[in-house]
């Protein structure tokens, strides 16, 4: 699978095949055509419908303004710190926003925090993030004024003046800064350049980086970072949270005050051109706001002279959530910055009621803040808190699909260790569903204190009703047996913590079961997605009492990992989070596996008639996203759990993705009824077998993708069928697991439904 999927990985991310696939698959055949939305079916709490349930919730959203649209008014990139989600908000009148996914796959992509700053005094923002080794990235703003053809430049991360000599060959290195911290990116000075403050982890001070562009004369287009300043402010911090004015220590025996990192954001408060300084810390619930006193004492240095914990004054201040930021930009439309506050840590935060809104209602450069909401933007969206997981099941036995969500409820208050269940009662009809939130803690769930808990569904004991299996953190499966029969509502109890019973290995956490009879023996098998991005098939073997062996850990060579072509060796990362799921996602009578992942998008394995021990290859072009132009593969964020249910009579499933964030996105097929499934002859088998010789794995691709049915049959050279296989219409090809297989020559015979052949040989290396 490794090398298949490796291989196959590279050749989607050229363009060239990406459009071959994406094409094929919407004109020639259509089978898999789901497009992801923001809007769809009706969702409400108690009386009150929410205004837009499937934008897929906040957890550390940071909030810069940014012009999406060309029209002159700033709108709103919020990007999310826990899984680097971008989403875009385009402003339609003063302070009422609609989010427009469609600009996501024009931003650059960021890693930990996202910034906009005017680095080249354009008029245009331009924006800053981190690489995965915390190096500074900026991107600079090529669009066209006036429209909304997002263009950027990347710079990459060499603009570091060093502090050797001319003499040295290496004279720029990259701005590196903690992932944990959120720097300030504006003109701190008032020279007209942008410049950089940020915490200092080793000397427990905050350093300043200035682009000397202005004192060197250049042209707005050249610029260079250089540390001016390694004690702004001429403060340092204390172990509890406290600052030292008139100290700054470097000596080399001092310990870190606080672990992890730090925020902060600079505004005038009182109109006399120097910025004070606002932070916060990891670990603690407040701001600490620093009057700056250079104006008044006409200093060439920043020089902090007072320190006040309460922040922002005369209103509610913002000290109920652990590790605040704040974000100064105009919400209101009045032209005037008001202020955002949110939790800026990637983990364990307050997960709702967490983005506060204060309304400027004095000047920008001496404001006066007011409390106005709690909930900006999340107001207008569901969000359970984190990592929702949904599933789809008929609770009240009246004919149509409920839907339950599996969620931590909020950090803040659960502290992760006692998840919630919640029901949505479909109230609507079999061809307009409508959700209802009935119940936040369905079951009294909580009660049982699991932890990263995913459900799902089945007939587990074999008694012709819905069971209910929960996964949970420690990779241990729950078992609810429903006692109430057939054809009635739903009765769960808890019957089995740890169904399975098996030894896990260490890497065999956060499991997400799904039911699913394998083997047609009547008897439901379960499969189980682990942290390590496998998903693992159990046997059942009996139902009275349930006993299960398993019978692979590489399941269809499905993974939830991504791979990783940034290292040598190439490999897979560590963790992947499979969560698979079983339906006919097409309605042609045959079951695909989709596979959700940690990395904000779902992977499909079309796993009828191949045996669980074939390596399939993932279709990834079956699901896109609305953009200005229709492109492959969502990213929706992180800890996609996938749930599937036919909700409008036209015979065609509909799709909830839950996601890390605590919401839940949603996506519905294009074709407009089932479609009629057939194929188009072919005269010729255009076959590739690789890596040969191999050692573990022999991968079949085909060149003809999307069209002719294929028989894969591998023979020895005393001519015994030693395996077999097939090629859906769809599918690309597919590796055939040999490791086992005794060394020597073999041939594989290729046929088509019209009886053309196409014969390969391979060597089976010892």
């Amino acid at each position: 699978m490794s090398n298949s999927y490796c291989i196959f990985t590279k050749m989607v991310k050229k363009y060239a095949l990406i459009l071959l696939l994406f094409f094929g698959i919407v004109d020639a055949q259509a089978q898999f055509n789901y497009r992801l939305n923001t809007t769809g079916f009706r969702v409400f709490d108690g009386n009150f419908e929410i205004e837009s349930p499937f934008w897929g919730g906040f957890n550390s959203p940071q909030f810069q303004p940014f012009d999406l649209n060309g029209d002159k008014q700033m709108d709103v990139i919020v990007f999310d710190r826990y899984d680097s989600k971008i989403l875009p908000f385009v402003r339609q009148s003063n302070d009422v926003f609609q989010y427009a996914p469609e600009y996501t796959a024009r931003l650059p992509k960021g890693l930990y925090y996202y910034k906009t700053a005017d680095l080249n005094s354009d008029g245009e923002l331009d924006i800053f993030t981190l690489s995965e080794s915390s190096n500074l990235l900026i991107y600079i703003n090529k669009t066209t004024p006036g429209t909304n053809n997002l263009k950027f430049l990347d710079l990459g991360p060499w603009y570091y003046r060093n502090q050797f000599d001319s003499t040295q060959p290496i004279l720029y290195n990259p701005l590196s800064f903690s992932k944990f911290d959120l720097p300030e990116i504006s003109d701190i000075d008032g020279d007209g350049d942008l410049d950089i403050l940020s915490y200092d982890q080793g000397n427990y001070t905050y350093r300043l980086f200035k682009d000397v562009r202005a004192e060197k004369g250049w042209s707005r287009d050249t610029f260079e970072f250089q540390i001016m300043d390694i004690c702004f402010g001429f403060f340092n911090e204390g172990f509890d949270n406290s600052i030292a004015l008139g100290e700054c220590p470097y000596q080399d025996k001092l310990k870190p005050r606080h672990t992890g990192g730090a925020s902060c954001f600079m505004y005038d408060s009182d109109a006399d051109g120097d910025k004070e300084l606002v932070i916060s810390n990891i670990g603690f619930p407040r701001f600490t706001f620093l009057k700056n006193g250079k104006s008044q004492a006409k200093s060439y240095y920043d020089t902090i002279v007072s320190v006040d914990t309460i922040f922002p004054q005369n209103t509610v201040a913002a000290n109920q959530m652990l590790f605040p930021a704040g974000y100064y930009l105009d919400i209101s439309g009045d032209g005037v910055q008001d202020l955002v506050i949110a939790p800026n840590n990637f983990t364990d935060v307050k997960e709702t009621q967490q983005i506060w809104y204060y309304k400027n209602k004095g000047q920008f450069n001496k404001p006066s803040f007011e409390l106005v909401k709690t909930n900006l933007f999340s107001e207008k969206t569901l969000d359970l808190g984190a990592r929702s997981a949904p599933v789809f099941v008929d609770v009240d036995a009246d004919g149509d699909q409920d839907l339950l969500v599996a969620s931590n409820g909020d950090y803040s208050q659960t502290n992760g260790l006692a998840d919630r269940l919640t029901l949505f009662r479909n109230t609507g009809t079999t061809t307009a569903p409508k959700f209802e939130l009935v119940d936040k803690d369905y079951l009294n769930f909580s009660q049982y204190k699991f932890r990263h808990a995913i459900p799902n569904v089945g007939d587990v004991d074999g008694d012709g009703d819905l069971d209910l299996l929960v996964g949970t953190l420690k990779g241990k499966l729950a078992y609810f047996n429903n006692s109430a029969g057939p054809g009635k509502p739903v009765v769960w109890n808890l019957v089995d913590s740890n169904l399975l019973g098996h030894q896990l290995n260490f890497d065999e956490s956060n499991a997400s079961p799904c039911v699913y009879d394998h083997n047609k023996d009547g008897k439901m098998d379960i499969l189980v997605g682990y942290y390590n991005g496998r998903v693992s098939l159990f046997e059942c073997t009996s139902v009275n009492p349930l006993t299960y062996i398993e019978k692979s850990k590489n399941a269809w060579g499905a993974r939830g990992n991504e791979w990783r072509s940034d290292v040598f060796p190439q490999e897979w990362k560590a963790f992947g989070y499979a969560s698979p799921r079983i339906y006919d996602a097409n309605g042609d009578g045959k079951v695909e596996m989709i596979v959700g992942t940690a990395y904000g998008y779902s992977r499909l394995y079309t796993i009828d008639s191949h045996p669980y021990t074939d390596s399939l290859f993932a279709d990834t072009t079956w699901f896109y996203e609305k953009k200005f132009a229709d492109s492959v593969l969502p990213s929706m964020g992180s800890r996609i759990i996938p749930a599937f249910a036919e909700l409008t009579g036209d015979s065609l499933m509909e799709a909830v993705f839950g996601l890390g964030r605590g919401g839940l996105q949603w996506a519905s097929s294009l074709n407009a009824k089932k479609p009629l499934i057939g194929t188009e002859k072919i005269s010729k088998i255009d076959i590739t077998l690789y890596p040969n010789p191999t050692k573990t794995v022999v991968n079949i691709q085909r060149s003809n993708v999307f069209q002719s049915q294929l028989l894969v049959k591998v023979y020895n050279l005393q001519q015994d069928l030693v395996y077999q296989t097939q090629l859906l219409p769809h599918e690309n090809g597919v590796g055939i697991p040999v490791e086992n297989w005794s060394s020597g020559v073999y041939w594989v015979k290729v046929q088509d439904e019209n009886g053309y052949n196409a014969n390969l040989k391979f060597v089976k290396l010892p």
